[in-house]
């Protein structure tokens, strides 16, 4: 069966890109075909190699193309244009369509400590019921015990209790100071192959970290549409930076 990951958030800030990226990598370490795509509006900045889908003029029949076109999809929804896309799979009743084609949804929903970033939770399971499988992503902001207590106490954390959604935490990022001295964005770092070589132990731990949440909604995420060409490398060390030497 096929596999339509959706990653939606209208609260700016939760990690939406990051986790699209972090997602492709993990397919690329393991040599599973995927597209990435983008929901977003003319001349607004969209994920990194990722295959824009333009909101002004999107149909029912080119976003069925492009989702049926392969296996396993990723697409990430611009931040303000959930409202959009939650009438549109609605009004083109999407989820029938999607059924009817044996491709399965799952719904990522990044969420930080703020509980405005909870309504788009709410919003999404109105839209998709239960013709859909969730996962919530906490993009931590201060440590996991504060970030869970606030999500715990939540009317959204009880919704996605009745779809017994599966919960990921991406970890803070520590590295801030080696991005700046490679001149280097996150979603950058994520698409080179020498990242954890140029910024050293702190990112290679991230990533780590990440990549084993991800591993562990594996089965979840990506369902039978994981098919694995090859065996991920063992990471090298990263080599200790000197400290304040500048990039080349």
């Amino acid at each position: 069966m096929k596999k339509l990951i959706l990653i939606q958030n209208d609260y700016p800030g939760t990690g939406k890109s990051t986790l699209a990226l972090c997602f492709q990598r993990y397919l690329e370490q393991y040599g599973v075909g995927h597209q990435l795509l983008s929901l977003s509006e003319e001349g607004v900045s969209s994920t990194p190699g990722s295959t824009v889908l333009d909101v002004s003029s999107l149909t029912p029949d080119e976003f069925f193309s492009r989702v049926d076109a392969d296996d396993l999809t990723i697409l990430e929804i611009g931040t303000g244009l959930g409202e959009f896309f939650n009438k549109f799979y609605q009004g083109s009743e999407m989820d029938q369509v999607l059924a009817e084609a044996g491709i399965a949804v799952s719904v990522v929903l990044p969420v930080t400590a703020d509980r405005e970033s909870f309504d788009s939770v709410t919003e999404a399971a109105e839209v998709y019921s239960d013709n859909a499988e969730y996962l919530i992503a906490h993009l931590v902001t201060s440590c996991y015990d504060e970030d869970d207590k606030v999500w715990d106490t939540s009317y959204a954390a009880r919704v996605m209790d009745m779809f017994e959604a599966v919960e990921l935490h991406i970890p803070e990022i520590t590295f801030h100071a080696e991005l700046g001295e490679e001149r280097m964005t996150l979603d950058t770092a994520l698409q080179i192959s020498d990242a954890e070589e140029r910024l050293g132990k702190e990112y290679s731990k991230w990533q780590r970290r990440v990549m084993g949440q991800v591993d562990s909604a594996r089965q979840y995420l990506f369902g039978e549409a994981f098919r694995p060409t090859m065996v991920p490398k063992q990471a090298k060390p990263a080599a200790r930076k000197t400290k304040g030497k500048m990039a080349a």
